[in-house]
């Protein structure tokens, strides 16, 4: 099973919207809504924060911001942020029944990784993969097959769970199965749109239709 982070198995929102304001606010720049963020987010730290600037600002100031950004975020990646109701229950039967788990993410992966920590028991999941400056973000699914070469797994045994059309397309492009979690940031519609067949409203669905 892989799974995607934001959106997923955490509720990261009101985290990534409170250092995102603080960062923008302190450069004299509005902040913006949860709401807001739930439509930036996706494509990693960077592309969120030029969603969250007006436009024209780059250079040294959108850097020296990213930096802020990437550097507030770390010092606490989870001071708000809370596992979806149900999650921790599906991973405990996906454990119990020996169920390789990964977490694959366009979140900064020492981000991704002390986000896991903060939240999830140690040993859950085999890897954390986050964005590094190995590998282009998702839709690209280079880092997830080179672990997955690494580890002997073949594509067709894989299920990826997200709730993106990202996500989806990362899974299409790797040749993995996918499933949606439309409880996350992404509704089914938007999912459906995208072309996701299979759906889920909450994680319990997921948990069901897997026993099933």
């Amino acid at each position: 099973m892989v799974f995607d982070l934001d959106g997923t198995l955490v509720d990261t929102i009101p985290d990534i919207a409170d250092v995102f304001n603080i960062v923008l606010e302190a450069e004299g720049y509005p902040g913006h809504s949860t709401a807001d963020y739930r439509e930036y987010v996706g494509w990693g730290i960077k592309r969120t924060l030029e969603l969250a600037l007006p436009e024209g600002v780059q250079g040294d100031e959108f850097n020296r911001m990213l930096e802020g950004v990437i550097d507030e975020y770390a010092r606490r990646p989870a001071r708000y942020s809370r596992i979806y109701p149900g999650i921790r229950e599906l991973l405990k039967y996906l454990g119990g029944n020996g169920v390789p788990m990964i977490v694959f993410t366009n979140k900064a992966e020492p981000i991704a990784k002390a986000l896991v920590d903060a939240v999830f028991p140690p040993g859950i999941f085999k890897a954390v993969l986050g964005k590094t400056d190995k590998f282009p973000s998702k839709p690209d699914p280079s880092a997830l097959n080179l672990f997955l070469r690494g580890e002997n797994i073949g594509t067709s045994s894989i299920l990826f769970i997200g709730d993106t059309p990202i996500d989806l397309e990362t899974a299409v492009n790797s040749g993995v199965y996918f499933a949606g979690a439309s409880w996350g940031f992404k509704s089914a519609d938007v999912l459906e749109k995208a072309g996701s067949k299979l759906n889920f409203p909450i994680p319990q669905d997921l948990h069901r239709w897997l026993m099933n």
